[in-house]
C-alpha cells in the first residue's frame, strides 16, 4: 500500500505552516528594518561628541581640529579612518565598522569613533556578562 505524500498533510496543517512563516518573515523584515534605520556613527574626540556621521552618504570626512587632520571614508554603510599620523597607527590597522557596538580608537589623539547600539532610543545596556 503506497500512500499518497499529499494525503499526510490536511489544509489546516498547510495554513498553519504558511501562517507561521509569514509572521516569521514579517518578524525578520521588522528587525532587520530597524537595525538599518539609525546609521549613524558617532565621533568623539576627548570625551566630547563632536561628529555624528551618516553612514548611509558614501562620502569622505577631514578632522580639522588636527594638522595634518585625520581623513574619515565612509563606503557602502561602513566607516574607516584612511589618514592619520599619529606614530603606530593602530587606528588604520582597526578596518572598517558597520554594524553596532564596534568602535575604532586612536589614544594619541583621543579619538573615539562608534555605532551606537542604540541611536536615540534612550535605552541602555543594564548589565554585562562573562
Amino acid at each position: 500500500m503506497k500512500k499518497n505524500a499529499l494525503a499526510l498533510f490536511k489544509t489546516g496543517d498547510i495554513l498553519f505552516w504558511l501562517a507561521l512563516l509569514s509572521g516569521a518573515w514579517f518578524y525578520q523584515s521588522i528587525i532587520a528594518s530597524s537595525n538599518t534605520a539609525d546609521n549613524v556613527a558617532v565621533v568623539e574626540i576627548a570625551g566630547e561628541v563632536e561628529y555624528r556621521i551618516d553612514l548611509k552618504l558614501d562620502r569622505q570626512y577631514e578632522l580639522d581640529e588636527f594638522s595634518p587632520p585625520v581623513k574619515i571614508a565612509v563606503r557602502s554603510g561602513t566607516l574607516a579612518i584612511i589618514a592619520n599620523d599619529c606614530p603606530q597607527n593602530i587606528c588604520l590597522k582597526m578596518g572598517a565598522i558597520s554594524r553596532p557596538g564596534q568602535m575604532i580608537v586612536c589614544v594619541p589623539k583621543k579619538i573615539l569613533i562608534y555605532i551606537p547600539a542604540y541611536h536615540e532610543t534612550g535605552k541602555s545596556v543594564k548589565a554585562i556578562t562573562g
